[in-house]
């Protein structure tokens, strides 16, 4: 299952990269050749980089390759560090299901409505990233959790 969610995630964030760069460039193109900037073109930067954090951070996040700050959790025993590693996926689920989801659908909810000045696109699906992403971040969670308390019963029956 992750590994299709990782190759979808994968071709979502690339062809995102990819269509940002071509907008990127082609706004460059208006402004300094034509001398007539694009409207859209800033805009659509704009929420395509709302998207990737969301996606790309969760996505990374689930490789485990993000920055993590360590600094504290290595002060610890080693003995401790299985239980602050616990912690630490607790936390960040806790902080998918309440700040990106429940609170980005509430986001989109307050949305209804507005469209976007530039696109004229409804607002709620530049917000659905909050919740896409935090799902995302709460599968990844999810997917370390279980990796860690294996990892924890494997090594507990080993000593």
């Amino acid at each position: 299952m992750k590994v299709v969610i990782d190759r979808i995630t994968e071709i979502l964030t690339g062809s995102l990269l990819a269509f940002m760069v071509i907008i990127a460039v082609w706004q460059v193109f208006t402004r300094f050749v034509l001398q007539s900037p694009s409207i859209v073109t800033e805009e659509m930067l704009r929420y395509g980089l709302i998207w990737l954090t969301m996606v790309g951070g969760a996505y990374v996040y689930g490789k485990n390759q993000h920055l993590a700050i360590v600094f504290i959790a290595r002060k610890f025993p080693e003995k401790i560090q299985p239980l602050i590693a616990l912690f630490v996926e607790a936390s960040v689920m806790i902080f998918a299901i309440v700040m990106l989801i429940m609170g980005g659908m509430n986001t989109v909810q307050n949305a209804v409505g507005q469209v976007s000045p530039a696109l004229q696109m409804p607002m709620q699906y530049y917000y659905l990233s909050l919740p896409v992403g935090g799902g995302l971040f709460l599968f990844y969670s999810a997917f370390n959790l279980a990796g860690l308390t294996k990892k924890n019963k494997q090594s507990a029956e080993t000593k």
